[in-house]
């Protein structure tokens, strides 16, 4: 009999912790997965970073564009590398602006909507007149935040690239590359 008591009190010891308590709240909707052939995984939408390499110049109207799939409310962040410091690329985020001698301003931007992107130049001068620095083999990295990222993360530099990317838990091996010319 002490044998079957000490069972009865064993397994109700094992059995009270695993009792659940109230649920708790609701929390946000996940996205929906993309399936690919064969009911394989497809492309991971939420947080892709991609690069390409762009030629502004008279015959692209000093621009590129893409068709994109943006999320609506989603976010969107371009970034041009700038200079090389110590062999690692400098990012900046666009929109940035070049001042030059006597008034002259370049700056590179960027636009969205949730169907399609593009990055261009404007100055105040001909654009024709730049030297091919300027110019030619500009790149590119784009990354789509998915809105209510941005709003939990707030407190975050979304200019500073590597924070972003460090953010997201992307490293150089996620970049996808895309042909932007």
């Amino acid at each position: 009999m002490k044998k079957i008591l000490y069972l009865i009190a064993f397994v109700t010891v094992l059995a009270i912790p695993a009792c659940e308590g109230p649920e708790g709240p609701q929390g946000p909707p996940g996205l929906d997965g993309v399936d690919g052939e064969d009911g394989e995984d497809g492309l991971e939408v939420l947080n892709l970073v991609f690069e390409g390499v762009v030629t502004f110049s008279e015959e692209n109207d000093f621009g590129i564009g893409s068709q994109f799939e943006i999320g609506q409310g989603d976010n969107l962040l371009v970034f041009l590398e700038w200079a090389q410091a110590e062999g690692a690329p400098v990012w900046r985020q666009l929109p940035q602006n070049v001042f030059f001698d006597e008034g002259a301003i370049l700056t590179y931007n960027y636009q969205y909507t949730t169907t399609f992107f593009n990055v261009f130049m404007q100055a105040n001068f001909n654009l024709a007149e730049l030297e091919p620095e300027w110019t030619d083999d500009q790149r590119i990295r784009i990354v789509l935040l998915p809105g209510f990222f941005v709003e939990e993360n707030q407190r975050i530099d979304f200019s500073d690239f590597d924070a972003v990317m460090e953010l997201i838990g992307k490293e150089e091996k996620d970049i996808v590359k895309i042909d932007l010319q």
